[in-house]
């Protein structure tokens, strides 16, 4: 799209969520200057099925002093210290359980298939 050379790599990264990942299409190396700053050989992924043009990861955004989002709304603004990534493990299913617990199975009803 701005005639960069996309070059090929098999890679995997992680959404926001941190629940999905995507494959990436390729990678290209470009120069990006947003307002007047330049970021000299920054790595970009092209991926699949964006919903915008460019998404500009924590990668790139620990580069910044600030990020601010504007939504062209007069409301009260909010101020964010900084961010970092949240890493939960999931409990466990069936920890609580006891030894002695079966599971039970029943058929099902014409009434449990009206929602």
């Amino acid at each position: 799209r701005c005639s960069l050379p996309i070059f090929h790599a098999r890679q995997t990264i992680s959404l926001a969520s941190g629940s999905h990942s995507v494959h990436i299409q390729g990678r290209t190396v470009a120069t990006l200057t947003i307002q007047g700053a330049s970021y000299s050989n920054f790595q970009l992924y092209v991926l699949p099925d964006l919903c915008a043009p460019l998404l500009l990861g924590l990668d790139f955004q620990c580069n910044l002093r600030s990020l601010t989002l504007s939504f062209g709304r007069p409301l009260p603004l909010l101020t964010i210290c900084s961010l970092a990534t949240l890493k939960i493990d999931p409990l466990p299913l069936f920890a609580n359980l006891t030894a002695n617990c079966k599971p039970v199975a029943t058929r099902s009803s014409l009434q449990d298939r009206v929602f």
